[in-house]
């Protein structure tokens, strides 16, 4: 079993928004065939920061180290731990060749699972196979392209789309030798091209290496059996006569925790209590549902684990409590919904990014009863 199955999940953003395959110019079959696709893999021990943008012209970072160990069998395998972003955390195992770069697992808030995601191939087209049935096809080859890391040559250009897509939406990823992704731009129907993130910097480093994941089942229970209460306490006034943003108090009967954010952020999220992390007796999940737009996007969890008394750690979740019986650990959540980045919802998404950022504030008012 991989040692990747033995990663616990982390809370990123996998998105690949599409279009038309129609008119599509790319490099010549010949050119393709002799890119070795396996020198636009980031070098091992690489840690990378990326600047992303919001449709509001706000900027997140996110950072990522590619990494390579052994697995129970001895066999190496390489993966990319990212932290923080639009929604947070992930780690990526991949399988790289000169004639394949595939992504063959992945775990976040949301998912735990095998892949086989195609990425790149030495092809002018080929199937992503992935969920959305994706098509990619390599647009451009020995470009120079400047992000704010600096000047790369020789960069290729991939066009991703979704066949028979009503949105005729499409992503373009630039890839540079060594380096991998360096730059994503969202292209419209309308014409519009909007610059999801660039590289912002690189370095190598050597950072040690340990972490467990367990393939996890997905099993969630209405809102009403998490036994969470939300009450609301007199609002709080200031020196100066003004009232403060009241705050609320999130309060789980189950598990026996609570903390305080701001009543209309706890008012607009949705609480269920799931079990994808299967080391954990409970995750309680918290998400921003709008069934008028048909969106339902997860935030962050409190992952629950038995309180065996034995010293808990965890590399990528937040130890915030415990008490007799249990341990709580916070982790934001994974991918965005396709629907998320779409310009008509950017008032969603801006919400989405606000409560999240308010949650790992949250945190600090936590409280294991």
């Amino acid at each position: 079993m991989k040692i990747m199955r033995n990663l616990v999940t982390l809370g990123i953003l996998a998105l690949l928004l599409t279009g038309c395959s129609e008119n599509m110019k790319t490099v010549d079959s010949e050119v393709a065939k002799k890119i070795d696709v396996s020198n636009y893999f980031p070098t091992i021990g690489m840690t990378r920061t990326y600047v992303q943008h919001d449709t509001e012209g706000k900027d997140l970072q996110e950072t990522d180290i590619v990494k390579m160990e052994p697995d129970s069998e001895g066999n190496e395998i390489i993966y990319i731990q990212a932290k923080g972003g639009l929604v947070a955390d992930s780690i990526k195992e991949y399988k790289v060749d000169k004639d394949a770069v595939r992504l063959i697992y992945i775990i976040n808030t949301l998912k735990n699972e095998e892949t086989d995601i195609l990425e790149l191939a030495p092809k002018v087209t080929w199937e992503t196979n992935d969920a959305d049935k994706s098509v990619s096809y390599m647009t451009d080859s020995g470009l120079a392209v400047e992000v704010p890391a600096g000047s790369f040559q020789n960069v290729i250009e991939v066009t991703t789309i979704i066949p028979d897509d009503k949105h005729e939406q499409k992503t373009v990823k630039y890839f540079a030798p060594e380096v991998g992704l360096i730059k994503t731009v969202f292209h419209f129907k309308d014409g519009e091209e909007y610059v999801f993130s660039e590289l912002e910097s690189f370095e190598m480093t050597d950072e040690k290496q340990v972490e467990q994941k367990e393939d996890p089942e997905s099993e969630e229970s209405t809102k009403k059996d998490s036994g969470e209460e939300s009450k609301e306490p007199p609002k709080k006034s200031s020196s100066t006569g003004e009232t403060s943003p009241q705050e609320g108090i999130y309060s789980n009967t189950n598990y026996q925790f609570s903390f305080s954010m701001p009543q209309s952020m706890l008012d607009r999220m949705d609480v269920k209590t799931g079990s994808w992390d299967s080391d954990a007796v409970a995750t309680v999940d918290f998400s921003l549902n709008e069934p008028s737009r048909n969106i339902e996007q997860g935030l962050f969890s409190i992952v629950v684990f038995e309180n065996t008394g034995a010293e808990w750690d965890h590399p990528v979740y937040k130890y915030v409590g415990e008490n007799d019986k249990y341990i709580f650990a916070y982790t934001m959540a994974g991918d965005p919904i396709e629907a998320m980045l779409l310009p008509e919802n950017a008032d969603l998404l801006e919400e989405a990014q606000s409560i999240i950022q308010e949650s790992q504030e949250a945190m600090e008012t936590f409280e294991a009863k």
